[in-house]
């Protein structure tokens, strides 16, 4: 549609196309001129004067309807003014959420189409978005939860972020990274933030010459932290930056070189699938990894332009194959098909946009990075492989299915004869249901390009027939399932091809293919097609009858969701199939049918409703036939059999009557125009059968009636056919065929409707005066008294009724009344009326009794009939029902069932995305679902209409329902309810109108009037977040929470639970909604642009002064009222809680109510706040948990604001060297004056006084934000000595109750109490009360809670203890702004007190006290809490307390450092010197605590690129330290050599005997393999292999569960805070609650840090079993060392005892520590190969089995391969069988999990190979083993790449062996026979390597194998196992997997293992 189409004046931006096929289009333009100008004017305006609620929201909404109805039809002036308007509004603080949320989706919808606004067009800033972002969820309020915001809204505001980023000015990616960079400290929480805000706020969209000031300015910097801190598993914010990593190579394809990243992607592409490869199942927690989204949109952006991306996506695959394997289903499954499904997804996307796409400002793909086709068909072969194996999946088959449909895009050709191959062969056996159904819904998927041939698949079109044949038996009563997939699968095909007998046009055309011919031919099957198929149909309904299903006890008569989903396939399917097919065919089919029905007498409720629906399938396609086959013979018939007086009175008619008149409901269901002529015949029908006694008669009549009307009144389409011409257009003229599968042409569409005439509203008036007026007369009497009729008789009326109102709908006009105004506002409201057709119909009442207008009739009857029933106190609830529904059908029912309308849209939306062509777009649809979306938006436009205004008949019927909603009927009341509330939801601001009468209906006895009660409390309740509690409106809330409260009890338990239900409804919906309003100049502004554009101009664009000063003037007085209100309604609460009557329920929920009153904005009013004060010691635990709660919002709301001032960070301590470049790190000299430093102890006034303390921990790492505040001196912060009268109202309050030592005491007994000894921990809410009471109050409480805090720690009680802390972290957090005076004398009361209860801790509190030291230390300066500091560092390991109280004062210890991060380096230099000498401590509880602070020390020792070495402990230099002490682990005396060296001699532990003519293994120095030298060598890795970034970072965040309300905390913490626990959340708002303080440690007997890393705890098996089972080993097994038994010295126990701390340190280091394995770590290796089979020492070789699962699951930069593979290699020479085992299994797990980038290494990928194949050759036969497992996997996974070589090697080997064998007459030499096994394991990996399909080679390997199965042992026992194998995993596809065999090979096959009848 342009221009010239619509008659606007101007071009408009972007329309919905389906307005042009409407039947009144040329009526369009108009009504957008007139709806644009309107909305303008009334949206400007009410900006303008200050009606943002409701005025601006109201237009809003209008403009939203506008764009769904018209797209974004206005100018592209307008377009920019709108969206500047939209976002002025959006980023306005000062309004509520919800309707900044409603402007910020606004201006989401009209920026989505980003190409037809460029940025060169319009400019939107981003700091006001920012600051927004900022304000909304990292604020102090939300911190604690007072915003109360709804949980979309981080969704809201970030998808207005992401729209308006591309119109971000050109120097914004330098403002922000400026404004994000300070906050870039990976240590802290600030550091997700930071990436949040760079992936949230930069641009990536640039065009390419303004690359230079985007993204140029911060990939290699944010590259470099992310290579640096590889190892983030753990962190979560690397999502965030990968996420911007993707979206930045997205957007610029071919402007960036990623090459040399794409092998560490991919590595963590294939980590985050969380495969289960592990070392001896030993999981490591992987984190929650990369999306799959952003992995595959920065594959998919790199392929092409000779990138290696293929390559490594092809071996990507291939490594996953097994996985996505149908029997390998696990939880990986879920991620590895939503990975196949993205790539899919977005590799069309690329595609489009680079082929399709028209172009606009985006930036291009370059031309060398495009899509070649060889590309594409690269791409598609690499993805089909797995995506064949997902579509067998029982999860997969679904995702499998959209990939097939994207792929068939692309090449056909390659993708659907695999599928079809499967299909035919599924539909071949019966036994494989599955097999069936899957390959059905994948060829459905392919369905369009199958059936549209074209150049590259042509030959799919001879399938289409063939198959709509052979799938027919899958029509089956007995499997419903396959059933129902069938009837897609036909109904997909029928759909696109139409039903045309081609067969001529072989002799008419010379032009046509041989397929084109074969198809042609085929064509003449299409009748017998229908046929059979009918008789499939006609023996489903059969089969489907009532009477025979099994269930003899079924409750209902109505159809199972089973029966729904067989009729609704069948119909539609059918349907399909008479649309589809040409008038000769559809003849035959109607002849079949109506000879089937003739005569049949089938029960109504199933098998009627299957028959009934075909016959309305044949009416709908041809009215004029199927009418004149069917109605007039059903007519006869039914008046036949209603012709005398006894059918009119039975109650239970027979089958013969009730199914005739279920075909005559369905057969009335088409166009009016052909209906018009029977309506005399079905009139006379309606006469007899509308009044009989039977109830499903006259249901049955009525539903004739209420389709009859409902079809003379519609408007409809002739036909949907998927061919526009008509079906006597000659096939010489057009060949059907060639249009199988065709698009429809939106512009050439032929789209015919039938609408509605005279004659049809004749009718309709006729029926309606005719059948309407008796009953209404007759209700009319019933209402007033005059008569009595049955209960049954009324029924029948009123059902009589309904049927009218809902048929003749469309033509029933609004009665015409003067409309109620619920709310007053600046502008008009809207009052449109869409058109719907080119002339309105009405039917009208000509009875002088009644109005005429019928809805207004049938109202006034109704509302006197159920006020007489009500009464009277009838028990009639199915007449109160049926008049419920027609309250509903007098409201909302205008023609379309809303209902009925969302269904269709949605049944529309999943054919179109089946069947949608999403790489051309463009709206590629086939013609019939065109049709049917232009039916659906002119029904859209109809329910627009449907919603009228409030009147005082609307009134009326809503006060009508409110008295049903409180009746005494739970079926009348439910109904009712649910009718009401959507009235509340549809007419805005309507529930006013009920609210006095339910406040009336509130006030009943709920006792004596229970019914009544308890309808008003679900009324209140309401849908969700729409309930009456939290409407924004204080008018509202001062009515309904008062009298609520006032309410009296009832101890009835579903009134209970309402109130529960109500009381949540307010803390989870309620949200903050605004008391003044503001409207910025900005906004103003923007209003008044757009108001005076004229494109198009308004009609008055001009709004005087006068009225703009009046508009200010009633902003400001709404604001006070709206205070006033807000106080009323507290003083109300607080009054009813002051009587003392109320119910501890009801006070409770009192609170609440008031609690949720408690804003950032406006002054908590003093009565509030004594409320809860008093409640504090209220006797009932949940009312003073209830107060506790709400305590800190209260002290947050009484917070003075403390002053903050800017400071120059490099002038501190007078450096003044700014440097020239970032320099992240802890040893610049700028940031030196932050640390920790006891050599400047603060011990003076002006010390404290300084301006040099910074609170926040991330200032100064990475870099200085451009201006620094901090807080002032104490002196210049408010003053905290205040006297009572200096003290606000508000304030004197809590003063008042906290200076009162009866209440203190009081009140300190409670909280000491335990409550639920699981639960009962520290508590959050608690501890923020202190803190508040000690931040506002200075101290001022002291006296009275230092008594009380001195005992309680004495206490050995879990309850004292935790009170004491909560109250000690209080003290501490809230004295951050007290005088020094005041901060010495707490520490002279805090540190006594807190030596008594670290010394007193106990196993029950040792939790609490460590996060009270965490908490207190968080957000501090640590130069300001150093006695803090030094009371932790106080000799935590004193030789006079036992090993639990060291462990637990260094719990508290690391506690406290951890949360200082990196500025307390000195004190970790000193701790670690500290510690040196326990490592190897006794106790293991010290050890393992020991493990988790080494843990803790050495994280912060990063360096990023560019920066400085850290100023904490290195790692490298403790390992130098530590190694030199471990030697004696490794040290081999003679003796222990006599048990392990693998020599002839020695014959222990292995499976086979070796022969004594075995050489001697090759001489090794001093009779070891690991010799000094060598031991050194390992030890001894120069430090110059280390890179900068090769360092240690911060451990992972921990989680806290804090005391009952279990309020979550957020917060960086240690890896040394032992066990952490995950995250609990408490749903709804304490969601919100998070504190940026420790996480809750947990002190355990056994290992702390491993058990955060290692998923699976380590069974250690008995020595004995090792013996025994695992190795095999004989009876005499020596002890000693080489098996795996350590005793002896008590120098070697300490070094044992040392190993257990360090591999404890190591496991936290690997898995917390950013660094990750850095090369030192290597060197460990030796010990721990060795040490990881001891028997008698289950802690060394759990710790040292879990050790090793971390160094093998561990990333490994390409940088530390080298030394990877160096340390590996060392290992496997060494002469410790166990130890080369050891690391085989290490490097198997190793190289899957790095395989990428140790794949980029071709050195390493080498030695990989060499060591393997030549630890085949060891003498050891479980090395033999574990290398063969190893290489099958390298095999596997493609990680060989000269796979042809190898295996030439292995079966030379074999051939040299044989001949060996045969010159030799005599047995093999051991050496001899060795090699020969090492080829047969290498043939037999190769064999392992495929178990899921057969290769060309693998034939030849098994014949191979076969000729060595009698040579000497262990060969036959390998091969035998292997063959077995292969047997087992190619059992289930071996029909297909035999082709690839040669007869002999099968013969020699299947002689080897396998029976002759398994292949058979």
């Amino acid at each position: 549609m342009g221009e010239d189409d619509l008659n606007l004046g101007f071009k408009p931006q972007k329309q919905v196309i389906y307005n042009k096929l409407l039947p009144y289009n040329e009526h369009i333009g108009q009504e957008i001129l007139e709806q644009i100008c309107d909305i303008k004017e009334n949206l400007a305006k009410a900006v303008i004067l200050r009606d943002v609620r409701p005025g601006c929201i109201h237009w809003v909404a209008k403009l939203s309807r506008f764009i769904k109805l018209y797209g974004l039809c206005f100018s592209k002036e307008d377009h920019i003014l709108l969206v500047k308007l939209m976002y002025e509004l959006a980023v306005t603080f000062n309004q509520e959420f919800w309707v900044m949320a409603k402007f910020a989706q606004m201006l989401t919808i009209l920026l989505k189409k980003k190409e037809l606004l460029a940025p060169g067009e319009l400019i939107l800033e981003w700091r006001p978005l920012y600051d927004l972002y900022n304000s909304l969820f990292y604020n102090s309020y939300n911190a604690i939860g007072m915003l109360m915001l709804p949980s979309n809204a981080e969704g809201v505001v970030e998808s207005m972020v992401r729209v308006c980023r591309p119109y971000f000015p050109l120097g914004s990616t330098s403002e922000i990274l400026e404004e994000v960079r300070p906050m870039m400290c990976p240590f802290d929480m600030t550091m997700q933030r930071a990436m949040v805000y760079l992936e949230l706020f930069l641009p990536t969209s640039l065009s390419p010459e303004q690359a230079e000031f985007g993204w140029k300015l911060w990939k290699d910097e944010l590259l470099g932290i992310w290579n640096a801190c590889h190892n983030s598993n753990f962190w979560f914010w690397e999502n965030s930056m990968f996420w911007l990593f993707s979206r930045m190579a997205w957007h610029n394809i071919g402007y960036v070189d990623w090459e040399e990243h794409l092998p560490l992607v991919f590595t963590k592409v294939l980590r985050s699938f969380r495969l289960p490869v592990s070392y001896k199942k030993a999981h490591v927690g992987k984190g929650d990894g990369l999306s799959q989204f952003a992995s595959a949109m920065f594959i998919i952006a790199n392929l092409g332009g000779g990138s290696k991306t293929q390559e490594h996506l092809d071996r990507l695959f291939k490594s996953l194959e097994s996985y996505y394997h149908p029997s390998n289903s696990g939880p990986w499954s879920r991620h590895l098909h939503e990975f196949l499904n993205k790539l899919t997804l977005l590799f069309i996307r690329r595609l489009h946009r680079e082929r399709y796409k028209k172009p606009s400002w985006e930036v291009e793909v370059t031309p060398d990075k495009k899509l070649t086709e060889e590309e594409i068909t690269t791409f598609v072969r690499c993805v089909q492989t797995p995506t064949m194996l997902t579509m067998f999946s029982h999860t997969g088959t679904h995702d499998a299915g959209i990939v097939f449909h994207r792929l068939s895009l692309l090449r056909p050709e390659i993708v659907i004869p695999p599928l079809l191959e499967q299909l035919y062969s599924s539909l071949e056996t019966t036994t494989e249901p599955h097999r069936l159904t899957a390959s059905l819904e994948c060829v459905v998927c392919v369905a369009r390009a199958l059936v549209r041939g074209g150049k590259h698949y042509p030959e799919g079109q001879r399938h289409a027939i063939p198959l709509l044949l052979q799938t027919l038996p899958g029509i089956d009563p007995n499997d419903i399932k396959k059933c129902m997939v069938t009837f897609q699968f036909i109904y997909t095909l029928v759909t696109l091809v139409p039903f045309v007998d081609c067969s001529a046009a072989v002799e008419e055309y010379t032009d046509l293919t041989e397929i084109e011919q074969e198809v042609c031919l085929q064509t003449t099957g299409f009748e017998d097609f229908v046929l059979q198929f009918m008789d499939r149909c006609f023996a489903l309904i059969e089969n489907s009858t009532l009477e025979q299903i099994t269930q003899l006890d079924r409750e209902t008569e109505k159809m199972n969701r089973e029966e729904n989903m067989l009729e609704m396939g069948l119909s539609s399917t059918f349907s399909a199939i008479l649309t589809q097919a040409h008038p000769q065919i559809y003849q035959a089919a109607l002849q079949r049918l109506q000879t089937f029905i003739k005569g049949k007498m089938i029960e109504i409720h199933v098998a009627g409703k299957f028959a009934a629906n075909m016959c309305r399938s044949a009416v709908k396609v041809n009215p004029s036939e199927a009418l004149k086959a069917f109605v007039p013979g059903v007519c006869r018939l039914l008046l036949a059999l209603t012709d005398n007086d006894e059918v009119q009175n039975e109650e239970h008619l027979d089958d013969e009557l009730l199914f005739n008149l279920l075909l005559l409901s369905e057969l009335v269901r088409c166009s009016g125009t052909h209906l018009i002529r029977y309506v005399p015949q079905i009139t006379q029908v309606l006469t007899r059968t509308l009044h009989l006694k039977s109830r499903e008669g006259y249901h049955l009549a009525g539903s004739v009636l209420r389709y009859l009307l409902k079809y003379l009144g519609i408007t409809m389409p002739e036909e949907y056919r998927s061919m526009p011409q008509q079906w006597d257009v000659p096939i010489a003229d057009s060949l059907p065929i060639r249009h199988w599968g065709e698009a429809g042409d939106t512009h050439n569409l032929g789209l015919k409707w039938v609408e509605p005439g005279d004659a049809e509203e004749a009718a309709m008036t006729t029926l309606v005066r005719t059948f309407l007026t008796p009953e209404l007369t007759l209700l009319h009497q019933v209402a007033k008294g005059e008569k009595e009729v049955s209960r049954e008789v009324l029924q029948q009326s009123l059902a009589i009724t309904l049927d009218i109102i809902l048929g003749a709908g469309v033509a029933l006009p609004h009665w015409d009344e003067e409309p109620i105004t619920l709310i007053d506002m600046a502008v008009k409201k809207d009052t449109y009326e869409f058109i719907v057709r080119k002339r309105e119909l009405c039917v009208t009442l000509n009875s002088e009794r009644f109005p005429s207008n019928v809805r207004k009739a049938v109202a006034d009857v109704t509302l006197d009939l159920v006020d007489r029933l009500l009464s009277q106190g009838s028990d009639d609830t199915k007449s109160l029902c049926r008049a419920i529904n027609i309250y509903h059908g007098l409201f909302f029912f205008h023609g379309v069932s809303k209902d009925d309308f969302d269904a269709r849209w949605k049944s529309f939306q999943f054919i179109k995305d089946a069947l949608a062509n999403k790489l051309a777009r463009n709206k590629q649809h086939i013609r019939s679902l065109l049709v049917e979306r232009a039916v659906l938006h002119q029904e859209s436009r109809m329910l627009e209409n449907s919603v009228r205004n409030i009147t005082a008949t609307s009134k009326a019927i809503m006060g009508s329902l409110l008295q049903l909603s409180t009746s005494q009927y739970s079926e009348v009341r439910s109904k009712s309810q649910n009718t009401l509330n959507q009235v509340f939801q549809c007419f805005p601001y309507s529930y006013k109108l009920t609210l006095p009468d339910l406040v009336t209906c509130l006030q009943v006895d709920p006792v004596e009037n229970h019914e009544q009660f308890k309808g008003s409390l679900y009324l209140l309740l309401g849908r969700q977040n729409k309930s009456l509690m939290v409407r924004r409106d204080w008018e509202s809330l001062n009515m309904v929470w008062p009298a609520l409260i006032a309410s009296k009890h009832s101890e009835k338990p579903s009134i209970i639970r309402l109130m529960n239900a109500l009381s949540d409804a307010v803390y989870y919906y309620m949200e903050l909604f605004a008391i003044f309003h503001q409207i910025s100049p900005g906004v103003v502004k923007a209003a008044e642009a757009l108001l005076q554009s004229n494109s198009p101009k308004v009609k008055n664009n001009i709004v005087t002064e006068d009225a703009r000063t009046l508009a200010c003037e009633k902003l400001a007085q709404r604001g006070n009222s709206n205070h006033d209100l807000y106080k009323n309604l507290v003083s109300k609460l607080v009054n009813h809680l002051d009587s003392g009557t109320l119910h501890w329920r009801t006070h409770n929920m009192a609170l609440n109510l008031l609690g949720c009153l408690i804003r950032p904005d406006v002054t908590f009013p003093a009565d509030g706040v004594r409320a809860f004060t008093c409640s504090l010691i209220h006797d009932n635990i949940r009312i003073r948990e209830t107060s506790i709660f709400y305590m800190p919002w209260i002290l947050k709301n009484q917070k003075r604001k403390h002053k903050k001032i800017q400071i120059n960070p490099y002038n501190v301590d007078d450096v003044n060297n700014v440097p020239v470049r970032i320099i992240p790190g802890d040893s610049r000299p700028d940031n030196l004056w932050m640390q920790y430093n006891s050599m400047k102890k603060i011990e003076t006034e002006e010390h404290w006084e300084d301006t040099r303390y910074v609170e926040k921990t991330y200032y100064g790492w990475y870099t200085w934000p451009k201006s620094l505040m901090i807080y002032a001196p104490p002196s210049q912060q408010p003053p905290l000595d205040r006297k009572r009268e200096e003290l606000s109202d508000e304030e004197q309050v809590v003063y008042d109750f906290f200076m009162l030592q009866d209440n203190v005491d009081k009140l300190i007994s409670f909280l000491s109490l335990e409550e639920n000894k699981e639960r009962d921990n520290f508590n959050t809410r608690r501890f923020w009360m202190f803190k508040g009471l000690f931040r506002n109050f200075g101290d001022t409480f002291m006296h009275v809670l230092q008594g009380h805090v001195k005992r309680l720690v004495g206490e050995t009680q879990k309850s004292s203890q935790r009170c004491a802390t909560e109250i000690i972290t209080g003290m501490i957090r809230g004295s951050k702004h007290w005088t020094f005076a005041k901060h010495q004398a707490l520490w002279e009361v805090l540190k006594p007190i807190l030596q008594i209860g670290m010394a007193k801790v106990t196993v029950e509190t040792v939790e609490d006290w460590g996060t009270c030291m965490a908490t207190a230390s968080a957000d501090r300066d640590p130069n300001r809490l150093a006695p803090l500091m030094e009371l932790l560092m106080d000799d935590p390991l004193r030789a006079s307390e036992g090993a639990f109280n060291g462990s637990s004062r260094m719990y508290m210890l690391m506690g406290g450092l951890g949360q200082q991060e990196w500025r307390v380096a000195e004190l970790s230099h000193r701790l670690l010197e500290y510690l040196r000498p326990s490592l190897s401590h006794p106790y293991k509880s010290i050890r393992d605590r020991l493990g988790s602070v080494l843990t803790g020390i050495f994280m912060y020792d990063l360096v990023l690129p560019g920066g400085i070495t850290s100023r904490y402990p290195s790692s490298a230099e403790f390992i130098d330290y530590i190694l030199p002490q471990l030697s004696l682990l490794i040290q081999e005396s003679d003796s222990s050599m006599a048990y392990d060296c693998d020599s002839d001699n020695m014959k222990c532990g292995s499976s086979f005997s070796l022969s004594q003519d075995m050489p001697p293994s090759p001489p090794q120095p001093n009779n070891t393999v690991f010799s000094e030298k060598g031991v050194s060598s390992l030890m001894n890795i120069p430090n110059s292999s280390l890179l900068g970034s090769d360092s240690l970072t911060k451990v992972l965040n921990s989680m806290h569960i804090s005391g009952a309300s279990q309020i979550s905390l957020l917060s960086p913490l240690s890896s040394h805070l032992a066990s952490l626990e995950p995250p609990s959340l408490l749903a709804g708002r304490d969601n919100k609650d998070t504190l940026k303080v420790s996480a809750k440690m947990k002190l355990r007997d056994n290992c702390d840090i491993s058990s955060d890393v290692i998923c699976e705890p380590i069974n250690v098996i008995p020595s004995d079993s090792i013996i025994n089972v695992k190795n095999n080993i004989h009876e005499n097994h020596i002890k000693s060392p080489a098996n795996g038994f350590f005793g002896g010295s008590e120098e070697r126990k300490i070094t044992v005892r040392l190993m257990n701390t360090v591999c404890r340190w190591l496991v936290g280091q690997m898995g917390r520590c950013y660094n990750g394995v850095t090369p030192e770590i290597y060197r460990f290796l030796p010990h721990l190969c060795k040490l990881e089979s001891v028997d008698n020492d289950p802690e060394l070789r759990g710790n040292c089995v879990a050790t090793l699962a971390v160094i093998s699951q561990a990333l490994v930069l390409p940088a530390r391969i080298p030394v990877l593979m160096d340390a590996i290699t060392q290992v496997a020479k060494s002469s410790w069988w166990r130890a080369r085992a050891a690391v085989l299994s290490l490097l198997q797990v190793a190289v899957f999990t790095n395989m990428f980038t140790i794949l980029s290494d071709e050195k390493a990928t080498q030695q990989v190979q060499e060591l393997v194949v030549g630890l085949l050759s060891d003498v050891r036969l479980e090395v033999q083993q574990m290398a063969s497992t190893v290489l099958s996997g390298l095999l596997h996974c493609k990680f060989i790449k000269a796979e042809d070589k190898l295996l030439g090697e292995f079966t030379s080997k074999l051939q040299n062996g044989r001949e060996q064998k045969r010159r030799q007459k005599e047995p093999l030499k051991a050496q001899e026979l060795l090699e020969l096994h090492a080829g047969v394991l290498g043939l037999c990996a190769y064999v392992s390597a495929f178990p899921y399909d057969v290769p060309d080679m693998l034939p030849q390997v098994l014949v191979t194998l076969s000729e060595h199965l009698n040579d000497p042992h262990p060969i036959p026992a390998t091969i035998k196992k292997t063959l077995s194998n292969f047997r087992r995993t190619h059992h289930d596809n071996w029909r297909d997997h035999k082709q690839k065999f040669t007869e002999d090979q099968l013969v020699v096959l299947t002689d080897l293992l396998l029976s002759p009848s398994y292949y058979a």
